[in-house]
């Protein structure tokens, strides 16, 4: 199997493209930079220069692969660039992995818990902010109809390995620095789930080798209140905990961390890649990764 990943100089992409190159597959990569190319290769990862931007980049890695996984990190840029890549791909009898994130999951409670978790086939209602990548995601899946051998989606949750924290711990830190105390939304009770990087690239590997068309899969270790992490960093800083508002939240952290992470809640689950793979995440700890990757930072930049 020959994959394309785009955004293989990334966290996401970056593991992907490794677990696959472990399993044996033929990986290549963009690279837009000498010191980019330099890492992928030093990783087994062929390399076409450019960026996710650059058509005549992308249309030479989609020419020599069977699989494209999607994994930049783009924002709303990625739309137009993977519309492209649809059309693009249509008639060839080639595979497109998109990789969205349970964001799209999210419900705005405002730091209050939800009972509620979604599997990969639950029916949920997006956020009007994220309803966009929603519709994206339905694009890929039906991508077979335009002569697409597979459209998968795969919906990441939160990601951190031992060295790269997700922005959850990083902004509660941010806080600390910024008003000397380690904040939290309302009760701070809402989750998100999470998963560490490694685990999510073994589940990217799995699904380029046999992920179904149309699917969606998701990957899930475990999933922490806001408020224990919070907590765990007001420990290691000495710094009091302190609940704020949404509207405290978007002048502290800004708008787009308030209302797509902070501020909701976005649980989910992975009965799917479970069952027709076997996959199980071996990391699981993410608040002891936290409080790791604080201590280093406070021994880097003390308070």
């Amino acid at each position: 199997m020959t994959v394309f990943v785009i955004g293989g100089t990334g966290l996401i992409g970056g593991h992907a493209a490794r677990a696959m190159v472990a399993a044996g597959l033929d990986v290549t990569s963009l690279a837009r930079s000498d010191a980019a190319e330099a890492k992928l290769a030093t990783d087994g990862i062929a390399v076409i220069r450019g960026d996710a931007e650059d058509r005549h980049a992308l249309a030479a890695g989609l020419a020599g692969a069977d699989t494209v996984v999607f994994a930049p990190a783009m924002g709303d840029a990625e739309t137009p660039v993977v519309d492209w890549i649809i059309d693009h791909l249509a008639g060839s009898g080639k595979s497109l992995i998109f990789c969205s994130g349970t964001g799209v999951l999210g419900q705005r409670t405002g730091g209050a818990w939800s009972e509620d978790t979604f599997a990969e086939t639950d029916d949920f209602v997006p956020q009007r902010a994220i309803a966009s990548r929603w519709e994206l995601e339905g694009r890929v899946r039906s991508a077979s109809s335009k002569g697409l051998k597979r459209g998968i989606v795969m919906r990441p949750p939160a990601v951190w390995t031992h060295d790269q924290p997700h922005m959850l711990v990083t902004h509660v830190l941010d806080s600390v620095r910024q008003t000397g105390a380690a904040c939290y939304v309302g009760e701070g009770l809402n989750m998100y789930t999470h998963i560490h990087a490694e685990d999510l690239g073994e589940a990217f590997r799995h699904v380029a080798q046999g992920g179904r068309d149309g699917a969606v899969y998701h990957a899930v270790a475990g999933e922490i209140p806001n408020r224990w992490i919070a907590e765990t960093v007001g420990r290691l800083t000495g710094a009091p905990t302190r609940s704020i508002t949404m509207d405290e939240a978007i002048a502290l952290w800004g708008k787009f961390a308030t209302l797509i992470v902070f501020g909701v809640s976005s649980r989910s689950r992975s009965p799917r890649i479970r069952q027709e793979f076997g996959w199980a995440p071996r990391h699981t700890d993410m608040l002891a990764a936290a409080e790791q990757s604080v201590r280093k930072s406070l021994a880097e930049n003390p308070l």
